[in-house]
């Protein structure tokens, strides 16, 4: 090797050692910086995990608190339910106690009106047939207190409702006249009286058919007796003589005789009033001073007159006062069992105790 190539290599080396140190500290300063770096990195991330973790255990920490907060007002609140809960129910007992004292009064005072109203119908029923004798009203009266007693259904009425039921029957089987129907039949009888006619002894000759003979022939008789006998026989001719037992009607003008038909047709009218009424004895009267007037005063072989005092003659037959049964017995009972303070259906009672039973529960 020669001398230039060894100087050479030499400064070479110089120059790479020189270049080795210079370099050496920007090294070790890079390393320190990078290590400073990341020292600084690492306190700072230590710092914001220290950070969170502070704010984490506040956050906890808060948490807690709102949790125990929470608790607090729910055992309050169970306890503020608990006393409203018991205060509930004690005002629900207070009310549902109340409850049933108010229903128990309302169906007494339902039962004492309905009990009040079918005593009110029996007694108008008793009324109508016993005052008035109106069979029809009294039967609907019964029927309908008969319909009221079933809706109740109360067991300790049922002897009353079965008495009820009897009088019906009993009320049922009475006979009655048709009042309207024989009252139209007695004016269309005083109207016919207008058309009747008036036995007059003036208008109504009889002539005697009982002759005297002639006595004698002309042979044995003078001629004299012969005249006196014909004019005797002429002059019987015009007298008639009678023997009756009946009243004498003198000979009547034709006002008497309207004046006649109108009393005829008045007795008739009585007779119908006192139908209305109801009064037997005074109805019978009027028809039979009626169809007596008929015979006396009227002409008997007139068809007219025999068919009224036919049917004057059956009309005075009839009853208007029938022969109606006791409806009050049903009413006497009802009025005992009232007094005697009959309960409420015993059904309701039933249900009243189950109530307490489950309350007290």
């Amino acid at each position: 090797m020669t001398d230039s190539e060894t100087t050479e290599e030499q400064v070479v080396e110089s120059i790479d050692e020189r270049s080795s140190f210079s370099i050496l500290p920007i090294v070790v300063i890079i390393s320190l910086l990078l290590a400073l770096a990341a020292a600084g990195g690492a306190v700072t991330i230590w710092f914001n995990s220290e950070q969170q973790q502070i704010k984490q255990s506040q956050l906890l920490s808060n948490f807690k608190k709102q949790i125990t907060l929470l608790q607090q007002v729910q055992q309050d609140n169970r306890i503020n339910s608990d006393s409203v809960n018991a205060t509930l129910k004690q005002q629900q007992q207070i009310i549902s106690t109340q409850l049933e004292q108010i229903t128990e009064k309302l169906g007494r005072k339902r039962y004492d009106w309905a009990v009040a109203e079918i005593r009110y119908t029996l007694i108008q029923a008793n009324m109508r047939l016993q005052l008035f004798k109106d069979k029809g009203t009294a039967l609907v009266a019964l029927q309908l207190a008969d319909t009221q007693l079933a809706r109740l259904a109360v067991p300790a009425l049922h002897k009353v409702r079965g008495t009820l039921n009897k009088e019906i029957a009993a009320l049922r089987a009475v006979k009655e006249i048709d009042i309207e129907g024989v009252s139209l039949k007695l004016s269309a009888l005083a109207g016919q009286v207008k058309e009747l006619s008036i036995v007059d002894p003036g208008r109504n000759k009889q002539a005697d058919t009982n002759k005297a003979p002639i006595a004698g022939s002309e042979k044995e008789i003078a001629e004299w007796q012969k005249h006196a006998d014909a004019i005797w026989s002429e002059m019987k001719t015009l007298v008639t003589i009678r023997r009756t037992d009946k009243k004498i009607i003198p000979l009547l003008g034709e006002q008497e005789i309207q004046q006649l038909r109108q009393a005829l047709g008045l007795k008739i009218e009585i007779a119908r009033l006192a139908l209305l009424q109801r009064n037997t004895a005074l109805f019978q009267s009027s028809l039979e001073e009626a169809s007596n007037w008929l015979d006396e005063y009227f002409n008997a072989q007139q068809p007219s007159v025999v068919a009224i005092k036919t049917e004057l003659k059956t009309l005075k037959k009839l009853q208007l006062e029938p022969v109606y049964p006791d409806i009050s017995q049903s009413l006497a009972m009802l009025e005992a069992s009232q007094n005697g303070a009959v309960s409420v259906a015993p059904s309701k009672k039933k249900k009243t105790i189950k109530n307490k039973e489950k309350q007290s529960k």
